[in-house]
């Protein structure tokens, strides 16, 4: 998991790919490749963790619209650990995520959100 402040979203647009790695990682940008938002950036720094993941949602919703598939938008913003932790938060984002993440939707009736991802990963 990677803490929201050192989190870097990298986006391929030709591919339509999305990934996120800590700051400072060794991971640069390559062809095709950019960081639109993220650690490297001083507004990111300037913000609190509330406020880092909702930019990533507004993120998550612009990058849908530019045609990237919103599951794999969210199984990549799901490797930051306050992203991932809306799916204890709401039922809505809890769905959204186990759908992304194991393919299900899901709500937390009788478990956690991360015992629903243990309980029905993919085998």
């Amino acid at each position: 998991m990677i803490s929201a402040a050192k989190a870097v979203i990298w986006t391929n647009h030709e591919k339509r790919e999305v990934r996120v790695s800590e700051a400072n990682s060794g991971i640069v940008r390559s062809p095709g490749w950019s960081d639109p938002i993220g650690a490297h950036y001083a507004q990111w720094q300037d913000l609190d963790d509330k406020g880092r993941v909702h930019l990533m949602l507004e993120t998550a919703v612009d990058l849908a619209m530019q045609g990237y598939e919103l599951g794999s938008v969210l199984r990549a913003f799901a490797e930051v650990q306050e992203f991932r932790a809306l799916g204890s938060q709401s039922y809505p984002m809890c769905r959204a995520l186990t759908k992304a993440i194991v393919g299900q939707s899901l709500e937390p009736n009788t478990m956690t959100f991360e015992e629903l991802l243990v309980a029905y990963r993919p085998k």
